[in-house]
C-alpha cells in the first residue's frame, strides 16, 4: 500500500485517487493500528476505512455516503447525517444513533421535528447514547431562570413567586407541552428555553449543560440565528465549563471514545514514561526499535505507529549513521 506520512497527516493513494486524512480526523487513530496488523492484512483494514470516508458503505442499518445517509430506507436531512457521518468516522457504532432517531419520530409535531433541524445545525450540538441532545440554558447566579411566568403549569422543578424555576445540577425541569408557544416567529414567549453555547452564556450569570429529548421539542424561533429552542422538559446535567464537541456523549453527558483512541492514548502514555526514565538514566539517544521491543505492549507496535506517537509527544527522532531510526532525548 502506497502512502506519505508527515507530521500532521497522512496521504493514501486509494481507487487511484490521493485521499489525505489529517492527524485531527477521528480515523487517523483507526489507520495507525492496521500498521499493527500482519502485513497482509493491513491493506483490507485501511482500505475499509478509507472507504467509509469516500465512498458508500452499510452499517447497522444505515447507508452512508457522502452525499447521503439513509436509515431502513429513509433519507436522513443532512444535518442528522452529517451526525451520523461523524460517529461513524470516530469509530464508535452508528446504531446509537437509532435511539435518538425513535425519540425524535415520538415528537407529535412536524413542524417541531422540521425545526429541530435547524437548531442542531448550529455548530452540529452532540447527542447522547440514549437519544437525547445537549444544549446550554444561562440561568440567574443562585440558578433560578432569568425570566419567569406565573401562568406556566410546572410538573416538575420548585418554582418561586415569581414564576421562576430553580435549576440545580440533577433537577428535571418540566412543563405541560401546550405552556410553550409553538410559533417559530414570535422570539421571547412563553415556555422553557435552551440555546447553543453562544446564545446561552450571553444570557444570565450561569450557564448550563442540559439535556433534552428531541420528542420534548416545540418550537426553534427564528430570531437569534435559530439559536435558542423551546422545550417542554430538559435536565441539567452539568455547569458549563468548555463546549462540547464530540458529535455523541454518554447518558451523562461525557464524551465517548472509541476503543482505538483509548488504546492510542495509553500507547502514548507508555511511549513517554518509557523515554523519561531512560533519560533519567542518562542516555541521550533512543534506538526507536527499544520502544517497539519493550514490555508495555501485548503486540510489537509498527516503526510507523511509534514514530507518530513520538511526533505527536514532542520528541525528535532520524536516522543515525547507521540507518537505525533514533530518538534525541534531550532535544
Amino acid at each position: 500500500m502506497n502512502y506519505i506520512i508527515n507530521a500532521t497527516s497522512i496521504v493514501f493513494f486509494f481507487e487511484n485517487k490521493p485521499v489525505k486524512v489529517e492527524k485531527t480526523a477521528p480515523e487517523y487513530t483507526r489507520i495507525l493500528s492496521a500498521f499493527d496488523l500482519p502485513s497482509g492484512q493491513q491493506e483490507e483494514v485501511i482500505n475499509a476505512i478509507l472507504n467509509e470516508k469516500v465512498g458508500e458503505y452499510e452499517k447497522d442499518g444505515f447507508t452512508i455516503s457522502p452525499d447521503e445517509v439513509s436509515y431502513k430506507g429513509e433519507t436522513l436531512p443532512d444535518v442528522l447525517a452529517n451526525k451520523v457521518r461523524d460517529i461513524a468516522s470516530e469509530g464508535l457504532p452508528v446504531k446509537l444513533f437509532a435511539n435518538f432517531w425513535e425519540n425524535l419520530n415520538n415528537n407529535p409535531s412536524a413542524s417541531s421535528v422540521r425545526e429541530l433541524y435547524d437548531f442542531l445545525a448550529y455548530k452540529e450540538l452532540p447527542i447522547t447514547e440514549d437519544g437525547f441532545f445537549l444544549a446550554y440554558k444561562g440561568v440567574a447566579s443562585n440558578g433560578l431562570s432569568v425570566c419567569g411566568n406565573v401562568k406556566t403549569k410546572v410538573l416538575q422543578g420548585i418554582v418561586d413567586g415569581n414564576g421562576k424555576i430553580q435549576n440545580n445540577v440533577g433537577d428535571t425541569i418540566e412543563v405541560k407541552r401546550w405552556d410553550v408557544d409553538d410559533n417559530r416567529d414570535n422570539g421571547c414567549s412563553f415556555g422553557l428555553h435552551v440555546g447553543s453555547m453562544d446564545y446561552a452564556t450571553t444570557w444570565g450569570e450561569k450557564t448550563l449543560v442540559v439535556k433534552i429529548n428531541p420528542a420534548d421539542v416545540v418550537s426553534v424561533p427564528t430570531d437569534c440565528s435559530c439559536q435558542k429552542c423551546r422545550v417542554s422538559k430538559y435536565e441539567v446535567i452539568d455547569s458549563y465549563e468548555n463546549e462540547i464537541k464530540s458529535a455523541i456523549t454518554d447518558s451523562e453527558g461525557n464524551p465517548m471514545e472509541s476503543v482505538e483512541a483509548a488504546e492510542y492514548e495509553d500507547f502514548l502514555r507508555s511511549i513517554d514514561q518509557f523515554c523519561i526514565e531512560q533519560m533519567n538514566e542518562g542516555l541521550r539517544y533512543l534506538r526507536v526499535r527499544a520502544i517497539q521491543e519493550m514490555g508495555d505492549f501485548e503486540e510489537r507496535p509498527s516503526r510507523v505507529r511509534v514514530l507518530d506517537g513520538l511526533s505527536e509527544l514532542g520528541y525528535y527522532w532520524d536516522k543515525d549513521s547507521d540507518g537505525e531510526y533514533v530518538v534525541d532525548l534531550n532535544d
